[in-house]
């Protein structure tokens, strides 16, 4: 009865028979809106965005140390880069200006034989880019893409990759990311001279990186350019990762 009672009511209201109650608006507390918003806060480093850039923060916070030190910094990037970003594998090469020889330093995820592997290389300008050993796929004007199809890798690189799993890989869509793909985005100095680069496989999920995480990692690069030339204006050199 009492269906048929609300039922009959609502008709009369849509047939302008009897007038429409007031909605009540509902009030929000202050103390709701805060609790809200310290909570979103506190939580929303779980997107990838907000980790990003509570990271490049930190990246920034480096440079205003009196006493900046490079590879606190460095360290402190390519960790940002795979745990925030969910890249699987990084690497930074960067120019030592003594040998005029680019050098890999810095690492994070690499197996113990691959990154003793990289510490080995050294490369002048010349030879990193010569298309005719490295097919260079450009994304933009800072980020390269290598794939494995092309068989990216010079003399004396084999160990830097697993060649057994690279040629059985398989590529089921366009966003697989498999053995012996990477990405370089170069870290930049005056003039846009190339003093060093990023170098990073794909995700943790086997995919590859979005545009979003990609110009994440451009940004980090960029503000590499600015810790090594920071460094180079108070004499300080780089030294490997151990």
């Amino acid at each position: 009865m009492s269906k048929v009672r609300m039922d009959l009511s609502a008709f009369l209201v849509l047939g302008g028979v009897l007038p429409e109650r007031p909605q009540q608006v509902p009030r929000v507390s202050p103390d709701e809106i805060t609790r809200k918003m310290r909570l979103d806060y506190l939580y929303s480093q779980r997107d990838l965005n907000q980790k990003a850039l509570e990271g490049v923060q930190a990246l920034l916070a480096h440079l205003l140390k009196t006493d900046f030190n490079l590879d606190e910094f460095m360290n402190d990037m390519i960790n940002m880069i795979r745990r925030r970003l969910w890249i699987r594998e990084v690497t930074v090469a960067l120019l030592d200006r003594r040998e005029g020889l680019f050098r890999y330093r810095y690492q994070a995820g690499l197996r113990r034989e691959a990154w003793e592997a990289h510490l080995e290389l050294a490369y002048r300008r010349e030879e990193y880019l010569n298309p005719g050993v490295y097919k260079a796929r450009e994304i933009s004007k800072q980020t390269t893409l290598f794939l494995a199809e092309d068989n990216p890798y010079g003399e004396g690189e084999d160990r830097t990759f697993n060649r057994p799993i690279m040629l059985e890989s398989r590529r089921l869509s366009l966003e697989d990311a498999i053995e012996g793909d990477y990405f370089d985005s170069w870290i930049l100095g005056r003039d846009r001279e190339v003093i060093g680069w990023v170098e990073y496989g794909g995700t943790t999920a086997g995919k590859f990186p979005d545009t979003v995480t990609l110009r994440w990692i451009e940004m980090a690069s960029t503000i590499a350019g600015v810790a090594v030339m920071l460094s180079e204006s108070r004499g300080a050199r780089p030294r490997a990762a151990p």
